[in-house]
């Protein structure tokens, strides 16, 4: 009786999750958005294009003080197009670029889109097998990188090698300290051709530009996905330039002639969409940092002044452990916009009031996504009253909680998981149709919809609230346990700077919570501290939910791109 029953009550929720599907509680915060955006109609190289005619004379990039205008941009953007044509690359050819933030890797990107290939962006530090398998997977032939990389790539069969120095764009000065520190790196082996040697062109070939609609690839960046396994992200130009077209609807600081400090890595969606293709599709300047140091964070803002700073959290942690360097050192900030991971509400209130300490009155925006969706499908407002959440969809999308690995829509308020349907959606994951299935469903409705993996809800007024990843929530005992929960009680404690909780596997339970604590650097670890901490946490979180044990390190681990790396940790 209960299984028919179970049955009966799934079929009621579809049928009043098809009376919801049209109802948008979110669009009551569009105070200064409309609901439906125009996007572009062509490529990302396109678009760059047309802003330079806008804006010819305004500056494009910032490379260790050496400026281009967006004249100067499209120029170089064009001179590595005919290069690029001259190795006889053609339309929908994937061209693996390996290289940090630099102007080089920038000129690249769009000349490649330019030309009708594809961009296959893998990570500078990457092992050698980790790039060949990324070429392989791709078919690509040919790998522009630096001589940081060389000599992971140097045995690498591949047709064309392409390598230029980090140094090759900064001033003279900088150029000679670079090549005397690094002489004995700068050896290549013959097949290799240096980036002066690749620039010279053959004049002759004039016309290089391949129309290309909004639909076709133009990107591959790799995650980790839904599942844990890498793998390769096919992004279309619409979905790089219908965020372009959302972030100018939500950040009214993302205007032409403002700038932005663009030093998350381009590798990642985050990075490459929002800290450059959306700047350069509306004329801002991109400040480009090729290494995040970020013990020398707070005196990058303080010289590069920056009008937009986009961080993951982990980045605000460091900020506001630095030394301050004056009341005025941060007042060129007008938003910190927040990405990539979960940004705790104290982390938040600390970074404000340092913030101000230093002259700004910038706010934090908290923008939400995932590689799969370009890396941005929600943002705050400060219209929304409702504390810690991660924003109202961006225009054109749609955002729903669904029973998770179904098509059943929960009501608002239910913790479920986050699905989306937008323009920002990727085409799929390269040669894994198996895994793009799993992640992209036509529902009932007949629209394709993401699975996030991700677990949330949406309040009544259409406001997305996060709760942790599917994979990361703890079952124990049939209870569900949110991770998410636990560290924000645990982090409270006077003593703790840091806390993660991870599941441990349990023989009856099945699994149980384990913390994993960072001490503030002025505490000592003993056994004193340790039954405080546990006496707290027994007296403000429910039985069923107290951590089985507690683990205490020195820092924690983390990933390529700065997250907490939670496989090290359980």
């Amino acid at each position: 009786m209960g299984i028919v029953n179970d049955y009966i009550n799934k079929i009621i929720n579809k049928v009043n999750s098809i009376k919801q599907n049209d109802e948008k509680p979110w669009l009551k915060y569009y105070d200064r958005m409309p609901e439906h955006l125009s996007y572009y109609n062509g490529s990302m190289y396109d678009i760059v294009k047309d802003t330079s005619i806008k804006y010819p004379n305004n500056s494009a990039l910032e490379y260790f003080g050496i400026e281009y205008s967006y004249t100067e941009l499209i120029k170089n953007i064009d001179q590595v197009a005919i290069s690029l044509k001259n190795l006889k690359v053609v339309e929908n050819e994937c061209v693996t670029i390996c290289m940090p933030n630099m102007p080089e890797a920038i000129f690249t990107i769009y000349a490649v889109n330019k030309i009708g290939a594809i961009c296959n962006i893998i990570h500078p530090i990457s092992t050698s097998a980790e790039i060949e398998e990324a070429m392989k997977e791709t078919n690509s032939t040919i790998l522009i990188t630096t001589d940081v990389t060389y000599e992971k790539v140097k045995d690498l069969k591949i047709k064309h090698l392409i390598v230029c120095e980090v140094c090759n764009s900064m001033d003279a000065i900088m150029k000679l300290l670079y090549t005397l520190k690094n002489r004995k790196n700068m050896h290549y082996n013959d097949n290799v051709i240096r980036w002066i040697d690749f620039l010279k062109n053959d004049t002759s070939l004039i016309e290089t530009h391949v129309n290309r609609s909004q639909d076709s690839p133009a990107i591959i960046i790799y995650s980790g996905g839904t599942t844990g396994k890498n793998k390769g992200v096919v992004l279309s130009n619409l979905c790089f330039n219908s965020i372009a077209a959302q972030c100018e609807a939500v950040c009214p600081e993302a205007k032409a002639g403002n700038s932005i400090l663009s030093a998350l890595p381009i590798f990642h969606g985050f990075g490459l969409c929002v800290c450059i293709h959306v700047p350069l599709a509306i004329g801002l300047k991109c400040i480009l940092i090729p290494k995040i140091d970020v013990h020398k964070l707070n005196k990058v803002i303080k010289d590069k002044k920056p009008n937009l700073l986009p961080v993951i959290p982990s980045m605000l942690n460091y900020i506001i452990k630095n030394k301050k360097l004056g009341r005025n050192s941060f007042e060129s900030v007008q938003v910190i916009l927040s990405g990539g991971d979960y940004l705790p509400k104290e982390l938040k209130e600390n970074t404000i009031n340092y913030f101000r300490d230093c002259g700004s009155l910038a706010h934090i925006q908290i923008g939400y996504g995932l590689s799969e969706a370009t890396a941005f499908i929600s943002a705050t407002c400060e219209s929304v009253k409702d504390i810690d959440n991660i924003g109202i969809p961006n225009p054109d999308n749609i955002i729903k909680i669904f029973e998770p690995n179904t098509d059943i829509e929960l009501e608002l308020g239910t913790i479920g998981e986050i699905c989306v349907t937008g323009p920002s959606v990727m085409l799929g994951y390269i040669n894994q149709e198996k895994e793009t299935s799993e992640v992209l469903r036509t529902h009932y409705d007949g629209k394709t919809w993401l699975h996030t993996g991700d677990l949330g809800y949406m309040s009544k007024d259409g406001v997305l609230h996060y709760q942790s990843r599917l994979k990361r929530m703890i079952i124990s005992n049939g209870y569900n346990i949110y991770p998410l929960e636990l560290e924000s009680i645990i982090s409270k404690h006077k003593y703790v700077d840091q806390a993660i909780v991870v599941a441990m596997k349990h023989k009856v339970k099945g699994e149980v919570p384990k913390a994993v604590i960072v001490l503030k650097k002025d505490i000592e670890l003993t056994k004193e501290v340790e039954k405080e901490i546990k006496k707290y946490c027994e007296s403000n979180i429910p039985k069923y939910k107290w951590p089985a044990e507690y683990e205490f390190r020195e820092k924690l681990p983390t990933t390529k791109i700065g997250k907490i790396d939670y496989k090290k940790l359980s």
